[in-house]
C-alpha cells in the first residue's frame, strides 16, 4: 500500500510539474492589411480618419502608419465632399469651424481611401441620438471586498427616443478628457437597454453606471464627460464582436477570430482591408465633480 501511494503522488507531482511548461506558439505571418478606423461624428470639432497596417498578433509594437493616402467622406444627401489631410503619422483630419458640421441626421455617406492604385469604399447611414439629461455622483467607501479606493461612481440620466425604430447607442465615458477605451468598457445598448423593448424609457442602471467602469472611480474636481453616440444595428454587432475579441482570456476563452468590415476593395479582391466606417450624432454632458 505504502508503495501504491508513493506511485500516485509522484504522478500528481509531475502531473503538476507539467501543467507548468511553457508552450511557444508560432503563428504563420501573413501580408500587412490596411486598417482603417473612420469613427466620425457631427461634434464641431477636428475629425480623424485613421489608417495603419495591421501587425502579427503577438506583436507589442505601435502599428505603422498608412501615409500617402487620400481620404474623402461624401454626404450622398447634399453633394458635399469633405478632403482629409494627412498628418503623415497615420492620421487624416478635416478641421471645422465652430459652426459647422459634416455629419446630419438622417444622410447617408461614402468613405473613399485612396492608395497605391487601390480603392477602398463604404457607405453608411447616420441615425439619430439621445441626449444626456444630468450626470449623478454616489461616493462610495474604499476597502471591502471590492479593494477599491474611495471615491465617487458616475453615472447618467437620458431617454430613449420613443418611436417604431429601434436606436442603437454607444455610451462613451471620460475622466478628465481621458476616453475609458479598454475592450471591457465597451458601452453599447439598444433603446436604453440591453435589447428592443424599452422604447422611450431611460436607460437602465449598467448601462447608466457603466459610464464608470469597475475600479475607475471619480475624485474630487474630476471632470467626467459623456457622450451618447448614435450608431446602427451593423456597428453595434461589430462592438460586440470587438469587445468579445478583446476580452476574451481565462479558463474558457476561444479561439480569436477575424474581426468583420464593411469596408471593402474595389479594385483588388486579393488586398484584404479591415476597420469600420461609421457616421455618429452625438448628444454629451461634462461635470466637475464636487
Amino acid at each position: 500500500m505504502k508503495t501504491i501511494k508513493l506511485f500516485f503522488a509522484l504522478l500528481t507531482v509531475i502531473g503538476f510539474t507539467s501543467c507548468e511548461d511553457v508552450i511557444q506558439v508560432k503563428l504563420d505571418k501573413g501580408d500587412p492589411m490596411i486598417t482603417i478606423d473612420a469613427f466620425v461624428n457631427d461634434m464641431r470639432s477636428q475629425q480623424k480618419v485613421r489608417l495603419t497596417y495591421s501587425d502579427d498578433y503577438f506583436s507589442q509594437k505601435p502599428n505603422e502608419p498608412v501615409k500617402g493616402a487620400t481620404v474623402k467622406i461624401k454626404d450622398l444627401t447634399s453633394g458635399l465632399e469633405y478632403t482629409f489631410t494627412d498628418n503623415n503619422d497615420g492620421n487624416y483630419v478635416y478641421n471645422l469651424a465652430t459652426n459647422d458640421t459634416m455629419a446630419r441626421v438622417g444622410h447617408n455617406y461614402e468613405l473613399t481611401v485612396t492608395h497605391q492604385g487601390l480603392v477602398f469604399t463604404s457607405t453608411t447611414r447616420m441615425n439619430r441620438t439621445a441626449m444626456v439629461d444630468s450626470i449623478i455622483s454616489e461616493y462610495k467607501e474604499g476597502g471591502g471586498l471590492s479593494g477599491m479606493d474611495p471615491g465617487y461612481d458616475m453615472s447618467f440620466l437620458g431617454f430613449d427616443i420613443p418611436g417604431d425604430t429601434i436606436d442603437y447607442y454607444w455610451i462613451k465615458s471620460y475622466r478628465n478628457g481621458v476616453f475609458f477605451n479598454k475592450g471591457g468598457d465597451i458601452n453599447i445598448c439598444a433603446d436604453g437597454a440591453f435589447g428592443n423593448g424599452a422604447d422611450g424609457f431611460p436607460f437602465i442602471p449598467p448601462i447608466a453606471e457603466g459610464i464608470t467602469p469597475f475600479g475607475e472611480r471619480f475624485q474630487k474636481n474630476d471632470v467626467c464627460r459623456v457622450e451618447i453616440h448614435s450608431i446602427n444595428l451593423e456597428t453595434y454587432n461589430f462592438l460586440i464582436q470587438v469587445q468579445t475579441q478583446t476580452t476574451n482570456s481565462g479558463l474558457f476563452a476561444t479561439s480569436p477570430e477575424n474581426i468583420k468590415t464593411n469596408i471593402k476593395n474595389t479594385t483588388s479582391g486579393k488586398v484584404k482591408v479591415v476597420g469600420w466606417f461609421c457616421m455618429s450624432a452625438v448628444g454629451f454632458k461634462e461635470r466637475l465633480v464636487e
